[in-house]
């Protein structure tokens, strides 16, 4: 294996999408629509009061839409033998198998998303794959794994 690109699952892409498209119109509308107000007014201009919805949820599309591609083509992985590197919009990260301490298979199968520790104690969340590539090649390479028992004793503040 020299260098694989990997994309995350796009079904666990849209969870997030799903909860940041809700949370940013519900911004929208709060800020700057007319809240529905042509609905219970009928004296003033309610075709003014059309507009401004309209306005307002063309411009939640366009925002969903924006970050709907930026999340599908600027967050994928590079898999090597030696480690794994995550692009995430402009930041890179590396992991090297080596570092690798725990992997939290349970978790992982349970949230469909990759979870293990690091020599140092931090944890690193993945979002798997459609065909789980990511976890194979990770318990593949990653040589210095150990039981949740030592990683508890070696960690106790870390909860698993």
């Amino acid at each position: 294996m020299n260098e694989k690109r990997i994309y995350p699952s796009r079904k666990s892409l849209c969870k997030t999408i799903i909860i940041f498209s809700v949370v940013i119109l519900v911004i929208l509308y709060a800020a700057f629509s007319s809240r529905f107000a042509w609905a219970y007014d009928k004296e003033n201009d309610i075709n003014g009061y059309i507009v401004q919805d309209v306005i307002v949820l063309l411009f939640w599309a366009l925002i969903t839409g924006l970050a709907i591609y930026i999340l599908y083509t600027k967050n994928y992985y590079i898999l090597t033998k030696t480690d794994i590197t995550h692009y995430k919009l402009n930041q890179v990260v590396t992991y090297s198998f080596n570092n690798i301490l725990y992997i939290d298979e349970e978790y992982t199968k349970k949230h469909n998303t990759l979870l293990f520790y690091m020599n140092t104690g931090k944890s690193v969340f993945l979002v798997l794959d459609k065909e789980g590539e990511i976890l194979k090649a990770v318990t593949k390479g990653a040589h210095n794994v150990i039981s949740r028992q030592e990683f508890h004793v070696k960690f106790p503040k870390i909860r698993l």
